[in-house]
């Protein structure tokens, strides 16, 4: 069972890689475009203002959210599956509403706001328009997580995809007919509220119509709070710390170095969907588990081994390749992200070695006030050190970024240590040195071949050496096995395009297995 369970959640962070990873490739052009378009002054001027809806954002829904994707796996797998539809039916309406609140208050308080946090009253009127994004993405947020919880990955992915897709044909048309910053927050919000209601109605009308009950919303509202409020203080402890590096960033370096440092962030995103995307998967995957009382322990190593072996040399090797890359997608203009991306890539190590395994984990099994521990654990860590870092001893920007390492360090070691302590469950040690250590050795490599030409040719070059040297060095440091391989296998054979790509690395792998446990000496008969 735990294995078929594992099957499911190796097969539903495949599809939303995919969907995810089309909606990141279409993101990235038009990131591009509306940086190029804008220039680092006029990127960084949008990304103050988005500041500042995307800190409301952290309050839509209580932890609501988190609680529909548990709350619908879990009666799912119970067979209980009006339940299920109608607590997702509540929660809908509860996210709306809490979504329509938070975009008036910060509507009538754009003027305050701005001077408070970004230190530039004179954009306010950004501000008012982009309060808008508050309400379209508490619609996006329900449409995906909602999916999720009915395990309609293809939705989820659909409505990722719509959103990204959407973004890149309004932004910068409209920037072109010269609305500038408006431009861009117009195809933001058109993106988000298109892709937000397709969703929601396509789940409604297909999964949950006729489900509502308005005489059990409050309590079944409650009851998803009461399950969400761990997570949901934890997380936003989590998300307020993470603000107020940003806060600290706007107060510190003008406009165009925030257009430099949100470029590395963007650069970064694949990592980082990638990881929401297996997360999300893994999020209802335990929470089944835990309704058909299935093996933990196993589950919970599968899932941090499958996420370190992906993440961890995705990491490495935009830490080796960021000037390249950054000279390829923006021809020059953004040479001053370059050092924020390698160091921002190197303080994602921690998320790329399996650390946002644990709160999937702990809410799966329904043990929020751990994920509160987790976060609490984040938070404090970083609101000492950022100020301590940037401002005390004045190592600016890079300062924030140190304290977002230590941050995530320390979190993944009391997660590490809260799941041993508390569910018995442990990470695969050797398993999870192997891969820190192949991904190393992949990037020493990548990095002494690593050709001095066009920037075009080096990606390429650092591509294929690291990734060549990551994939024969995984299976005979032992950091993938024979059973490793099987499970793949078995999962990814559909779709059967993804089956088709995937399957002439798998062989390779296995092969290299099979050079590994060949027996050693002469034999004998």
């Amino acid at each position: 069972m735990t294995l078929e369970i594992a099957r499911r959640s190796v097969r539903g962070s495949l599809i939303l890689f995919v969907s995810n990873l089309s909606a990141t490739l279409v993101s990235f052009v038009t990131w591009i475009v509306v940086a190029t378009l804008l220039g680092p002054t006029g990127y960084g001027t949008l990304n103050l203002v988005l500041l500042i809806p995307g800190l409301l954002q952290l309050f839509i829904g209580f932890g609501a959210i988190s609680a529909v994707i548990r709350y619908s796996a879990y009666y799912s797998s119970l067979g209980r599956e009006d339940e299920a539809k109608r607590f997702t039916t509540n929660v809908i309406i509860f996210l709306g509403s809490t979504g329509t609140i938070l975009t008036l208050f910060c509507f009538l308080s754009a003027g305050t706001l701005s001077a408070i946090l970004i230190q530039r009253p004179l954009l306010a009127p950004y501000v008012q328009l982009a309060s808008l994004s508050i309400l379209g993405t508490a619609a996006l947020q329900t449409a995906t997580a909602a999916a999720i919880g009915w395990d309609w990955m293809t939705l989820s992915g659909f409505t990722t995809i719509t959103h990204a897709l959407v973004k890149l044909a309004v932004s910068p048309a409209v920037i072109l007919l010269g609305f500038g910053v408006t431009g861009a927050l117009i195809g933001h919000l058109t993106s988000l509220f298109i892709a937000g209601s397709t969703g929601v109605g396509i789940l409604y009308f297909r999964r949950l119509r006729g489900f509502g009950d308005l005489g059990k919303f409050f309590s079944d509202v409650k009851e998803m709070v009461s399950y969400g409020v761990p997570v949901y203080v934890g997380g936003v402890m989590n998300g307020l710390s993470a603000y107020f590096v940003l806060v600290i960033l706007a107060a510190i370096a003008s406009n165009t170095v925030n257009g430099y440092y949100y470029v590395a962030f963007v650069l970064t995103s694949p990592a980082t969907i990638l990881a929401t995307a297996m997360v999300n998967a893994l999020f209802p995957a335990f929470a089944a588990i835990d309704g058909v009382k299935a093996d933990v322990n196993q589950a919970f190593r599968l899932a941090y081994k499958f996420v370190a072996l992906v993440l961890t040399p995705l990491i490495v090797f935009m830490m080796v390749s960021a000037g390249p890359l950054i000279k390829v997608i923006y021809h020059g203009s953004f040479d001053g992200s370059i050092p924020y991306l390698q160091l921002l890539a190197f303080a994602y190590l921690p998320i790329a070695f399996g650390y946002t395994v644990h709160p999937a984990f702990f809410n799966g099994l329904g043990k929020t006030k751990l994920t509160f521990l987790l976060y609490l654990t984040a938070s404090a860590t970083l609101v000492i050190a950022a100020p301590l870092l940037a401002l005390e001893y004045n190592l600016g920007v890079n300062g924030l970024i140190y304290a977002n390492f230590l941050s995530d360090l320390v979190a993944w070691a009391a997660g590490t240590l809260l799941a041993s302590k508390f569910l018995h469950a442990n990470l695969d040690v050797r398993s999870a040195g192997a891969i820190l250590g192949i991904s190393a050795l992949s990037g020493l490599a990548t990095y002494a071949v690593s050709p001095s030409g066009p920037a075009a040719v080096a990606v390429i070059v650092n591509a294929v050496v690291f990734f060549g040297t990551y994939l024969t060095l995984a299976p005979l440091f032992k950091a993938i096995n024979k059973g490793d391989l099987d499970l793949l296998e078995q999962t990814l054979r559909e779709p059967a395009l993804v089956g088709k790509i995937v399957s002439p690395v798998l062989r390779y792998e296995k092969f290299l297995v099979g050079l590994r446990e060949r027996p050693k000496g002469p034999q004998t008969i």
